[in-house]
């Protein structure tokens, strides 16, 4: 699978850098950049009415997942930041002064897993998928997965926002021939939620929940 384009991605760099001054203090809540190291992302929040502070521990993980054929083939998405270098901050002038164009890129390795609840095999055809930084081509590449089967393919890389929080991702595939389009918000997981949703005999974070592939 490979890139068909990419918009300009120094462009893209500084529209995301003016949100998120932007968001650094509203109605009285700040966030903070507290560090990033290559599998995490720590966030402090400080709520000036209530004084209390609290930090969030993003993963490395963005996902979601949607049904293909209700109630018999579902698709995730998956993207693995990927950061070989990344700066810890200290204070908020030393968080903004480090957002270059070069740190505030990472990325983001693609990859899609059909579950096939069903009894009979599906075949699925990925034409396109658009993200902020761009749209990859898959040049109609076709998947088969059988009966009851969970099939992980990795799908390629594009680049992603360092510091981001979620992705946005419209998928145009085919489906048993017939055209479709997915289009999801990639959150990026939690430390905790990856504890929630991701431990033995957890429910997944997708329209199947619990369900496996073979029961």
């Amino acid at each position: 699978m490979a890139f068909a384009r990419f918009i300009n991605v120094p462009s893209l760099i500084r529209g995301r850098l003016k949100s998120f001054r932007s968001a650094w203090l509203v109605s009285g809540f700040v966030t903070l950049l507290v560090a990033c190291s290559s599998n995490t992302m720590r966030m402090g929040h400080y709520d000036g009415t209530t004084g209390e502070t609290s930090t969030t521990v993003y993963s490395k993980y963005y996902d979601n997942g949607d049904w293909l054929l209700k109630d018999r083939l579902g698709l995730v998405i998956l993207v693995d930041h990927d950061k070989k270098v990344i700066p810890v901050a200290h204070s908020t002038a030393q968080v903004l002064g480090a957002l270059g164009p070069r740190d505030s890129l990472a990325s983001g390795k693609l990859s899609f897993t059909l579950w096939n609840f069903d009894s009979v095999a599906h075949q699925v055809k990925f034409k396109s998928m658009t993200v902020p930084s761009g749209t990859m081509d898959f040049q109609n590449e076709l998947f088969s997965v059988g009966p009851h089967e969970e099939l992980e393919r990795p799908a390629g890389s594009f680049p992603i926002f360092n510091y981001g929080t979620s992705i946005h991702a419209v998928l145009e595939l085919e489906v048993e021939g017939k055209p479709r389009r997915i289009e999801l918000d990639l959150p990026r997981r939690t430390e905790a939620q990856l504890k929630q949703y991701f431990s033995k005999g957890a429910a997944r974070p997708y329209p199947w929940g619990a369900r496996k592939v073979r029961e």
